[in-house]
């Protein structure tokens, strides 16, 4: 811990302080919406991590510092048929993320049926970033995997659990008037595996959602990091 605080200064000193921030919580259930155009749009205060580019004493970039953070969110469903969504995930500061999600073993979400559901879920996004203080451009992209179980006890009530494995890359380029900074061009690569579970209760057309996850968290150069997160999301049904 002393040592990831002796190097915020300098981090700071040389105006590249690179933050950026890895999603949490998705709060994706094993349910599709149920016919074309069918859908949810929900915000979320999430769980996430925040990684911070590392700089040595030497001036080298190696790996990040990684802490838990919370942020605002937001994910929007629509389905395009029966057993199809497309899925629209946002976490504050973080990546937005496209995807779809097939819906194999149970009714949908607007069937009202009880019982065991499945899901599959692939989610995909890039995003452009440039520090205020224009030291430093990156880019981060992401693709994130998701299997979903659940098991609706009726109208009102949704068990739900998943797996997810995801990979974020972030690519950078440090202009410094430091010679030994300018120039360097830093590639960290994060796996995350997740496991979470999380209950949906339904009244009418709105929902309320509790998720908490464990996540593993391996970063190029970098220890390991573990730590369990969670959030609440509030949505809307149609």
């Amino acid at each position: 811990m002393m040592k990831y605080l002796f190097f915020v200064p300098i981090l700071l000193l040389y105006g590249c302080a690179t933050k950026y921030i890895l999603a949490g919580n998705r709060f994706i259930t094993p349910e599709t919406q149920g016919g074309a155009l069918n859908g949810t749009i929900e915000v979320q205060k999430t769980g996430a991590t925040q990684l911070t580019v590392n700089i040595n004493q030497s001036n080298n970039v190696e790996g990040a510092v990684i802490i838990t953070t919370a942020r605002t969110g937001f994910l929007y469903n629509t389905s395009f048929f029966e057993q199809f969504d497309f899925v629209w995930s946002h976490t504050g500061s973080g990546n937005s993320m496209l995807g779809g999600k097939f819906q194999f073993i149970g009714p949908s979400r607007t069937a009202n049926g009880a019982g065991h559901k499945f899901a599959l879920a692939g989610l995909f996004g890039g995003n452009n970033y440039e520090t205020d203080d224009k030291a430093v451009k990156f880019t981060l992209g992401g693709t994130e995997y998701l299997a979903i179980y659940g098991y609706r006890l009726n109208e009102s009530v949704l068990f739900y659990s998943s797996f997810s494995h995801a990979d974020y890359l972030f690519k950078g380029k440090i202009t410094s008037s430091n010679p030994t900074l300018n120039g360097q061009r830093p590639n960290l690569n994060t796996r995350i595996r997740a496991l979470y579970a999380g209950i949906e209760l339904t009244y009418q057309a709105v929902f309320l959602k509790v998720e908490s996850g464990y996540q593993e968290l391996v970063t190029t150069d970098t220890k390991d990091f573990t730590h369990t997160i969670t959030g609440v999301s509030f949505g809307y049904a149609w």
